[in-house]
C-alpha cells in the first residue's frame, strides 16, 4: 500500500511536470522568443502571488487535518473561506501587475488573472484529496489537469497565435475543469462544509510567516527574471526560463512527490512519538534526497550541452549550456531546504522563524543579481540564485538545529557522494565514447551508464530503491560487515 501510494504521487508530480517540459518544447517553436519570455512572466507572476498567499492554507489543512484522514465540516468550511480570501487578494495584486509594465498591461494582467481563477479549486480539491487519502483520484486530476492545458494551450497557440496571452487562458481554462473534477471528487462522501466563525486569526497567524518566507523564496527564485527583463528585455528571459525549467523540473519530478507522500507522515510521527523520532525520520529523508537529487544534479552538469541540443531551438542553446550547472546546483540546495529542514517550523507551529532564514539569501540574491548581470549577462543570474540558494540552505539548518534536531547521517552521505562520484565517472566515459554519433545517443547512454553504476553503488553500501520507494523517511542501513570465519582451535587427544 505505501509503494502504491508514493507511485501514484510520483504519478501525480510527473504529470504537471511534463506538461510543463511539453510546453516549453512546443511553444519555444512556436512563440517568438520575446513572446515566449512574456509568457514565462505572467507565469511567474502568477506563481508567486498564488503560491506566497495561497500555499500556507495547504500547509495549515495538511497540519490540522493530516494526522486524522478526514475534514470535519466546520474546518472545511473555514478551508473554503480562507481559500476564497486569499484568492482575492491575489486578484487585486494581479490586476496591479499590469500597471508595472508600460506596454502590454491590460493583456498582462488579464492573463496573470485567469492563472489565479483557475488554480483556486484546484488547489482546494489537492488539499482535500491529499488529507482524505484518495490517492488515486489526486493522481487522476493532475493527470487530467497535465494533458488538458497541454492540448489547450497549443491549440490556443496555434488556432488563435502566437502570443502569450491566447496561451495562458488556454491553460487556465484546462486548469479550472480540472480543478472542478478534483472537487467533486473530493466533496463526495463529505459533510457539507459549515461557515465557521472563529479560528481565521490563528490561521492567519500560522500562515503569515509562510507567505512572507514564500516572498523572499521567490525573490531567490525569480527576482533575476525581472533583473533581466529590465536590463536585456523579454527574449533573455525566455533564456533564462528554459534553462532554469531544464535544471529544476527533474529535481522536482522526483523529490515533488516524496514531499508530499512524507510529511503527513512526519506530522504522525511528531505528534505521536516525538521530536527526536521526527529528527530520525528527517535524516532518513535526507538521505533519500540527496540519493536521487545529488544524481539528478550531477547528470544537468555534465549532460547540459547534448540536452538543450535536443530539447530548445538553436537561439537558446549556447547561454542556456552556461546557465545550466549554476541553475542545478542551486535548486538542490533550494529543495533541501524546503523539503527537508524546513518541515521543522511547519512540524512545531514556528513558522515565524521561517522568514529569518529566507531574508539574507533574498538580499544575498537580489544584490548578486544587479551587481552581476550588467558584467557577465545573463550568466550572472546564474551564480547570483546558485549562491542565494546554497545560503538560505544553510541558514534554515543552523536555524531548525534545535527545534527539530536531524542526527546527520555523515557516514551515509559519504557513501552516497561515493557512488556519484562512480557513476559520474562512468557517464563521462559513456559521453566522450557516445559523442560521434550524435546528442541523443549521447544522453540515452550516458543516462543508462549512470544509472546502472549508481543503482548497483547504492545497493552495495545499504540503500535499496525498496526502502526509497516505501519508506523514504527510514534511516539507511549500515553497511553490512564481510563475515569473518571463525577458527575453533584443533582439539587433541590425551
Amino acid at each position: 500500500m505505501e509503494r502504491a501510494a508514493y507511485i501514484l504521487y510520483f504519478v501525480a508530480n510527473l504529470a504537471p511536470k511534463a506538461l510543463m517540459f511539453a510546453l516549453l518544447v512546443i511553444l519555444t517553436r512556436l512563440m517568438p522568443m520575446a513572446e515566449y519570455g512574456l509568457f514565462v512572466l505572467v507565469l511567474t507572476t502568477a506563481e508567486i502571488f498564488d503560491m506566497a498567499l495561497g500555499n500556507w492554507v495547504r500547509v495549515f489543512a495538511l497540519r490540522s487535518e493530516g494526522a486524522g484522514g478526514r475534514v470535519r465540516p466546520h474546518r472545511l468550511g473555514r478551508l473554503v473561506v480562507l481559500t476564497i480570501g486569499m484568492t482575492g487578494v491575489s486578484l487585486t495584486l494581479a490586476v496591479l501587475s499590469g500597471l508595472l509594465r508600460h506596454e502590454q498591461g491590460v493583456p498582462f494582467a488579464l492573463a496573470v488573472a485567469s492563472y489565479l481563477l483557475a488554480f483556486a479549486p484546484l488547489r482546494l480539491a489537492l488539499i482535500l484529496l491529499q488529507i482524505r487519502r484518495m490517492h488515486q483520484a489526486y493522481a487522476l486530476v493532475e493527470s487530467l489537469r497535465a494533458g488538458g492545458t497541454l492540448a489547450a494551450a497549443t491549440g490556443a497557440t496555434l488556432l488563435v497565435g502566437p502570443a502569450f496571452l491566447p496561451a495562458t487562458l488556454g491553460l487556465a481554462g484546462a486548469t479550472l475543469i480540472a480543478g472542478l473534477v478534483g472537487l467533486a471528487l473530493a466533496l463526495r462522501g463529505t459533510a457539507r462544509p459549515r461557515l465557521a466563525r472563529t479560528g481565521y486569526g490563528a490561521a492567519i497567524a500560522f500562515g503569515l510567516p509562510i507567505m512572507i518566507a514564500s516572498l523572499l523564496g521567490y525573490t531567490i527564485g525569480s527576482v533575476d527574471r525581472y533583473i533581466v527583463d529590465a536590463l536585456m528585455g523579454p527574449h533573455a528571459v525566455a533564456v533564462l526560463a528554459a534553462a532554469y525549467s531544464l535544471a529544476r523540473q527533474p529535481i522536482d519530478l522526483f523529490l515533488g512527490p516524496l514531499n508530499a507522500y512524507a510529511f503527513p507522515h512526519l506530522v504522525r510521527v511528531y505528534e505521536q512519538e516525538g521530536v527526536a523520532a521526527a529528527g530520525t525520520a528527517q535524516a532518513g529523508l535526507l538521505t533519500t534526497v540527496m540519493a536521487v537529487g545529488g544524481a539528478i544534479t550531477a547528470g544537468l552538469v555534465v549532460l547540459a550541452c547534448p540536452l538543450l541540443t535536443v530539447v530548445l531551438p538553436e537561439d537558446y542553446r549556447a547561454e542556456g549550456a552556461l546557465l545550466m550547472p549554476w541553475l542545478a546546483v542551486g535548486s538542490l540546495f533550494l529543495t533541501t531546504k524546503f523539503f527537508i529542514f524546513d518541515n521543522a517550523f511547519h512540524l512545531s507551529k514556528r513558522t515565524w522563524l521561517q522568514p529569518l532564514t529566507m531574508l539574507p539569501s533574498a538580499i544575498v540574491g537580489v544584490v548578486l543579481c544587479t551587481l552581476l548581470v550588467p558584467r557577465l549577462g545573463i550568466v550572472g543570474a546564474g551564480l547570483a540564485y546558485a549562491t542565494a540558494c546554497a545560503t538560505a540552505c544553510l541558514t534554515t539548518a543552523l536555524l531548525t538545529a534545535r527545534i527539530v534536531p536531524i542526527p546527520m547521517p555523515w557516514g551515509g552521505l559519504a557513501r552516497i557522494a561515493g557512488a556519484n562520484l562512480c557513476a559520474s565517472l562512468a557517464l563521462v566515459t559513456a559521453r566522450n565514447l557516445l559523442w560521434p554519433y550524435g546528442p541523443m545517443p549521447v544522453l540515452i547512454g550516458s543516462t543508462l551508464a549512470f544509472v546502472v553504476v549508481y543503482a548497483a553503488g547504492l545497493s552495495l553500501l545499504g540503500l535499496s530503491i525498496q526502502r526509497v520507494m516505501q519508506t523514504p523517511w527510514a534511516p539507511l542501513a549500515p553497511v553490512p560487515a564481510p563475515a569473518v570465519p571463525v577458527l575453533t582451535p584443533a582439539v587433541t587427544k590425551p
